[in-house]
């Protein structure tokens, strides 16, 4: 019910608008039909003789049958272009979550790649000398600062407090 109250919906707001964008081409479609068959039941009661009020009567009413045809064509297109934005609109979702998984990728491979850069420190023992010692603050220190620059720019103040967090 909601489907078809929807294209029905549709149909009748692209009939508004296209009478908004075209009026004269509105107005043909509206009148001419009714001008026409009005114009049909005249000539044909000059030419047909009084007990041919039927025959008067369906020519008349053919120009008439105009106006529902267009109306039935008007609901006839509305399934395809609602499919036709409904598959777009997949599309452009799709689009975007191929987009989300390539950057999650990315940035899961970027922090396998800080972790396996921290590895090398985190292997070394603490039996050094003190000269080796400034050396190993300096690059853990380099280390944490371009880890959190990066964590900080590519994924949030959050997850730069919780990279941070000294507690537990």
């Amino acid at each position: 019910m909601d489907y078809w109250r929807l294209v029905l919906r549709r149909a009748v707001r692209e009939t508004v608008k296209d009478t908004k964008r075209h009026t004269w081409a509105a107005m043909v479609v509206l009148v001419g039909p009714v001008l026409a068959s009005g114009v049909l039941w005249l000539l044909l009661g000059y030419a047909l003789p009084d007990s041919a009020v039927w025959a008067r009567m369906i020519a008349a009413a053919v120009p008439l049958l105009l106006m529902p045809i267009a109306l039935v064509m008007r609901l006839a297109a509305v399934p395809a272009a609602l499919h036709c934005e409904a598959a777009e609109r997949i599309a452009e979702l799709e689009q975007q979550l191929t987009d989300l998984e390539s950057t999650r990728a990315r940035d899961r491979a970027t922090l396998m790649r800080f972790y396996s850069d921290a590895q090398p420190i985190l292997d070394r023992g603490f039996e050094m000398a003190p000269i080796d010692l400034a050396g190993f603050i300096s690059e853990i220190e380099i280390w944490i600062s371009s880890t959190a620059t990066w964590i900080a720019e590519h994924m949030g103040e959050a997850a730069l407090s919780r990279f941070t967090d000294r507690s537990g």
